[in-house]
């Protein structure tokens, strides 16, 4: 065996660690390969650098350059490997964006982390056909699953999904928008016996039954769930409310509602919740209409939200307006790096409260569709040099 071959199997069986994908770029250097392990470290280095930060962006900005120039051909033993484990009238379309369906064409989405694929998107029963070959190849801890297409009026069935062994090692898991689940697929997710290590939920834009949602969150399925994204789901207010605030056993460091329907009671109900004490990235971004408040502006946004680590708080829609935003900014949130304020009626007189914020130290500012005038947001990007304030 090769020390290549040996290193690389050493990143797939620790793939949570990057001290073997260190070690293998030093081997690529050694042996002509310097751009592939250039991309190594520099993934590596946005992983570790502060979120939001101008090295995270630096250090993605130069793997983005480099992926540019040479994803095509980093990718090619991985659509070798999965090549072989489809029959010789299929081909196999990979690519960084998913591609439009082809006849006879099995299309997978790839994406790099830490100087690998690390994230793949795929129909079901392809991700059951190949598994031995994309886990065997790369370090995939990241699946994006679409229900394979079937006749108009039968299911292509998710539980074989479920049983995939190789989802063991497998972080986050995340459905295709508009997804229908029917019962046997919810039970097979909370009882699937791989998924005990999942850390990350993402279900978008899909009619779930809320007494599922519940269901998952006050029981003991998925104990190592961290992350919970059900964005544009409107309906899951009430479930959301009821199963957080009874998810005591639940440590959640990362939690997406945006297009969330909740009233101000739901809501209160939500941010106070004990699984959420030490919530590090939040989004509550929603649709209100022109002139009408989000659930939030009647919430006490300043007091409720809980902001003791959070680095990530997003309340694009809320419409919380200059006070509400200004209570917000006046609370203790030395770890805050970025802040999503997006359609919140604010104006001039919300500059005041940032600059006087003086224990802020945000890298990412979002006032888009605000009523900030040029000076103001000067004012506010002298107020935070280096962040980037999108406008």
């Amino acid at each position: 065996m090769s020390d290549g071959v040996a290193l690389r199997r050493a990143v797939l069986a620790e793939p949570d660690e990057d001290l073997p994908r260190l070690a293998f770029a030093d081997w690529l250097d050694e042996n002509g390969r310097s751009a592939r392990a250039e991309l190594i470290r520099v993934q590596i280095e946005a992983a570790r650098a502060e979120p939001f930060s101008h090295a995270q962006r630096a250090a993605a900005a130069l793997g983005g350059k480099l992926l540019a120039a040479h994803q095509t051909e980093w990718w090619g033993e991985f659509r070798t490997a999965v090549q072989a484990g489809l029959g010789d009238d299929e081909a196999v379309h990979v690519s960084e964006a998913l591609a439009p369906p082809l006849p006879g064409v099995v299309r997978v989405q790839v994406q790099f982390e830490r100087g690998f694929i690390g994230h793949v998107a795929l129909q079901s029963a392809v991700l059951v056909r190949v598994a031995d070959a994309i886990f065997g190849s790369e370090p995939v801890q990241s699946l994006r699953v679409e229900r394979t297409p079937s006749l108009p009026d039968a299911w292509e069935s998710l539980e074989p999904v479920f049983e995939v062994g190789h989802l063991a090692g497998v972080r986050r898991l995340e459905f295709a928008p508009r997804t229908e689940f029917v019962h046997d697929e919810y039970a097979a997710i909370l009882g699937a016996a791989h998924l005990g290590g999942l850390t990350d939920l993402a279900i978008r834009e899909c009619p779930l039954q809320p007494p599922w949602v519940v269901d998952l969150l006050r029981g003991g399925a998925l104990p190592a769930l961290r992350g919970l994204a059900l964005v544009d789901n409107p309906h899951l207010g009430a479930a959301l409310a009821a199963g957080l605030a009874a998810a005591n056993h639940r440590d959640l460091r990362r939690l997406d509602v945006s297009g969330v329907v909740f009233n101000a009671d739901q809501l209160r109900t939500v941010l106070t919740s004990r699984c959420l004490r030490r919530v590090e990235e939040l989004r509550l971004g929603c649709a209100s209409r022109p002139g009408s408040p989000g659930p939030l502006f009647h919430s006490n946004p300043g007091w409720v939200l809980p902001l003791d680590h959070l680095v990530a708080l997003d309340l694009n829609g809320q419409r919380l307006g200059n006070s509400n935003v200004g209570e917000v900014l006046r609370q203790p949130a030395a770890a805050l790096r970025y802040l999503g304020l997006a359609r919140n009626d604010l104006d001039a007189g919300v500059v005041r409260a940032f600059v006087e914020s003086k224990h802020l130290n945000l890298s990412y500012l979002d006032v888009r569709g605000n009523s900030l005038t040029p000076s103001n947001l000067a004012a506010l990007k002298g107020r935070f040099p280096g962040a980037v304030v999108q406008v």
